[in-house]
């Protein structure tokens, strides 16, 4: 068997594509905005603000490591060779318990907008939606293992048509709520003022779900061209493009619904929207959008699992087995089959749940956690590497230490904060699955003796940082 994926199967276009696609904004904008809506009310827009700014200093930091070390485990190979190889560990392990907690998640919306368009008498029944979502996930699950190529191809088209529904929406909504808003457009949706610091801290927590998935570029580098920079830079225009889409539909629909009609539609806000401003059936191509949305994300978020586990085993910190490629495919095989009879599991879990909404906002708010704890590291972990060149210039020092360095703080600051005010049935989804990453951790450590836990730690030069830090190219 093969031990490399496929290389240069990617561009830097498809880079970027997968970015929007990982972050699914219409899945992410039906999925969530209710329980962004219920955390800060009107200031919707205001916590997307803050968690971009957030966001893009990680997105910079992706960028930076993955020109030093272009790995298909991203965030776990930077951290454990520059920081600690626990901490890398546990950085991949994170990454992979939110991608096996998003597939149900991330599977129920689909669910949901599958059975309204085929069986709308079902849409409510949470067995019916879990078992119409279980095969959507399935589905992607087998498709990705057929192969990056084919992936990346059905994966430009859906997003294509996805971006360009959500573009139709909003200016449609813009024509129709402009008239007669149910809140006039404010410039205080954007203040700082307009939160108190429970509020910000709970709706920043949502809003870093909302921009959870770009870094899949990452996962997929030594699978595109240019692989040292291209991922970097899809990650990048990838958050701007979502960034956008996600302010413009944030803002219509605080101009065009009160919190209780946001409420009330629950998972399906994005299709109520659109049979609010659409004459049926034209507002179903909200409900298509939603559809193409979260199985692309479905798609990209095992991408990403899939190809930690295949570094994590290739460096012998897990199975060697993950480590192993498809003979005919080059594909990490066995990943994909135990990240779908994992998932399965918990979508059997899921179909017990007394509601959709409670399912959704207790993962939500989980995966929060998690993704703050390995966005976190990695953000550390760029400053750490280039500790010695920062003091070049101010572009090194901000770009590369003070922006990530600063975001990464303030996604652990959110994360601690709000671990006391969630439930108990949130706090063990989100904390209890991380920490199970111990277990194999200490487990393949003495084991397998891997090399990764014995050599050196990595930082860079000050010379190479400075030859980089001058290139025209760069950010």
């Amino acid at each position: 068997m093969s031990d490399e994926l496929k290389k240069n199967e990617l561009t830097k276009f498809d880079s970027i594509i997968m970015g929007i696609a990982g972050t699914a904004p219409a899945y992410t904008i039906s999925a969530s905005s209710a329980t962004l809506v219920a955390t800060v009310g009107i200031m919707g827009p205001g916590s997307i603000l803050y968690a971009a700014i957030v966001m893009f200093g990680i997105a910079f930091a992706f960028m930076y490591l993955n020109r030093w070390r272009s790995d298909a485990g991203a965030s776990y190979a930077w951290v454990g060779r520059a920081i600690h190889p626990a901490l890398g560990f546990m950085s991949g392990w994170a990454l992979i318990v939110a991608t096996c907690l998003f597939m149900v998640a991330g599977s129920l919306p689909v669910g949901t907008a599958t059975l309204d368009l085929i069986a709308p008498s079902l849409s409510g029944n949470v067995v019916a939606v879990t078992v119409a979502g279980a095969l959507w996930f399935l589905s992607m699950n087998i498709l990705i293992m057929i192969g990056i190529q084919i992936t990346a191809k059905f994966q430009k088209f859906m997003t294509i048509i996805e971006v360009l529904i959500l573009i139709v929406i909003a200016i449609g909504a813009f024509a129709k709520f402009g008239v007669h808003p149910v809140h006039p457009f404010s410039w205080s949706w954007f203040s700082p003022g307009g939160f108190n610091l429970n509020m910000f801290m709970s709706g920043s927590l949502v809003a870093i779900f909302y921009y959870w998935g770009w870094d899949v570029t990452a996962n997929l580098t030594e699978e595109t061209k240019d692989r040292n920079k291209a991922p970097g830079y899809g990650g990048v225009f990838g958050m701007i493009g979502i960034f956008v889409l996600f302010e413009l539909l944030q803002i219509v629909f605080q101009m065009g619904l009160t919190s209780k009609q946001i409420a009330n539609a629950g998972t399906n806000l994005l299709p109520a929207v659109g049979n609010m401003i659409f004459p049926r059936p034209w507002g179903n191509i909200a409900i298509l959008a939603v559809m193409i949305s979260t199985v692309a994300t479905l798609e990209t978020s095992l991408l990403q699992a899939s190809r930690t586990l295949f570094s994590m085993g290739r460096d012998n910190v897990l199975g060697a087995g993950f480590g192993r490629l498809h003979p005919r495919f080059q594909t990490p095989w066995l990943a994909g089959m135990v990240m779908g009879i994992v998932s399965l599991l918990l979508f059997v879990v899921s179909s017990f749940s007394s509601g959709i909404n409670a399912i959704m906002t207790d993962a939500i708010t989980a995966i929060g956690l998690q993704i703050a704890f390995y966005y976190g590291l990695t953000g550390f972990a760029c400053a750490w590497y280039y500790r010695h060149g920062l003091t070049h210039d101010f572009r090194t020092f901000f770009m590369r230490g003070l922006w990530p360095v600063c975001s990464s703080l303030f996604l652990w600051a959110i994360a601690i904060y709000d671990i006391p005010q969630l439930g108990w049935r949130t706090d063990l989804i989100g904390l209890g699955t991380l920490f199970i990453g111990v277990i194999p951790l200490v487990y393949y450590r003495f084991k397998l003796k891997s090399l990764f836990y014995l050599s050196g730690r990595e930082k860079a030069a000050d010379l190479e940082t400075a030859v980089e830090a001058a290139a025209p190219t760069k950010f």
